[in-house]
């Protein structure tokens, strides 16, 4: 295992998949790239994609362990997307002066997070916390952009997530304007 620079968890590089022979390592890479795509298949912004698109992707996530109670603090940089395998992770807003937390989502098994930043390169949008240990593929940066440019289809698959995160925050900010315009 190596550690990952960007966010202090331990990270779990993806097998080399070897070609040729039917040697045991290979079959297990043959093997783990299957679950791969199919875990991703299921994922909501990949869904429609091309299995073709999918095998790339695949080969190019690698596994992460979270803790429990590891944080990634809201305006650190954006390293990449995470799809959660198992586990679950809370993600969180400030509110007014900082002392309180609003609850925007409770992420398990096939959610993500880090899209936001994955496109545009910002730093996060808000908080993450693991709420136990949590397992997850994680998808750098850079490797989506270059997957971006192989495959566009990514960028429309992308589409819908993101339109109901717009949607949502949305809703989110009508919901504070009440609260604030009620207290005046």
């Amino acid at each position: 295992m190596a550690d990952c620079p960007n966010c202090g968890i331990l990270a779990q590089e993806p097998p080399v998949q070897e070609t040729g022979g039917g040697s045991p390592d290979a079959v297990l890479a043959a093997q783990d790239i299957r679950q791969r795509v199919s875990f991703l298949g299921q994922v909501e912004i990949f869904q429609h994609l091309s299995k073709a698109t999918l095998e790339r992707l695949a080969s190019r996530v690698r596994s992460v362990s979270l803790v429990d109670g590891h944080i990634f603090e809201e305006n650190e940089p954006t390293d990449g997307l995470y799809i959660i395998t198992s586990g679950m992770v809370r993600v969180t807003k400030p509110a007014g002066t900082g002392e309180v937390e609003v609850d925007l989502a409770t992420l398990t098994r096939g959610n993500f997070f880090g899209e936001i930043g994955l496109i545009d390169g910002l730093p996060r949008s808000a908080k993450v916390t693991a709420m136990q240990p949590t397992e997850c593929y994680f998808l750098p940066r850079p490797v989506f952009l270059t997957a971006l440019r192989e495959s566009p289809e990514i960028a429309l698959a992308l589409l819908p997530a993101l339109t109901r995160m717009v949607r949502s925050a949305d809703v989110i900010a009508q919901t504070l304007l009440s609260m604030f315009l009620k207290e005046k």
